[in-house]
């Protein structure tokens, strides 16, 4: 029942996507459906009530701007849109001349921690560090981090967003664990 409930809500998105690139007007579900994930995401990111607020309306102008250039190759709609968002929160930046702060909350990086697979003794030292050490992420490494821990979201997910494969995304993630994992260690 829940996988047949999945397929026709992929169906009646497909639908409304398709029906959106010969009238504008059919866009509206794909708004009231992805307006509030878009909108955390972006905020999430740059902090700013009315810069995310901006930047969302700018995220699904572009995509309702070019939705007649997407096709459906097996990634999900949500995946471009986020893809979209992440262009533009760059942009934003940018044109700012700031760079990007990350937020921390306790319940955001525990599954970054049991990743980790650190001591216990590893992972006071961690909790203190994990700012300044993700501070040291390139933008691309630091958006992969936070779309696998902080946003739950998987390889494949998170590969889609950032237009890298599935095992791509994989590799760079534990690439990345495994040298955050030895700055901690030096730590200790």
């Amino acid at each position: 029942m829940e996988t047949q409930t999945l397929t026709k809500n992929k169906l009646d998105e497909r639908l409304i996507i398709e029906q959106s690139k010969k009238d504008p007007s059919k866009f509206s579900p794909i708004y009231d459906k992805y307006h509030e994930q878009i909108f955390r995401f972006v905020y999430s990111r740059v902090g700013h009530l009315e810069a995310s607020k901006d930047i969302t309306s700018s995220v699904f102008y572009k995509a309702l701007a070019h939705i007649r250039k997407y096709k459906d190759q097996g990634l999900s709609f949500s995946s471009w849109l986020y893809r979209i968002a992440v262009n533009e929160c760059y942009d934003y930046f940018r044109a700012q001349k700031k760079y990007r702060t990350v937020a921390l909350e306790d319940y955001m990086h525990v599954d970054l921690l049991d990743e980790m697979q650190l001591d216990e003794d590893e992972k006071e030292t961690w909790m203190n560090a994990l700012p300044s050490l993700l501070e040291r992420l390139d933008q691309k490494e630091l958006e992969l981090i936070e779309l696998r821990f902080f946003e739950s979201k998987s390889f494949r997910e998170a590969g889609e967003i950032l237009d890298i494969t599935e095992n791509n995304a994989k590799t760079r993630t534990y690439r990345i664990l495994a040298r955050i994992k030895k700055e901690v260690k030096n730590l200790s």
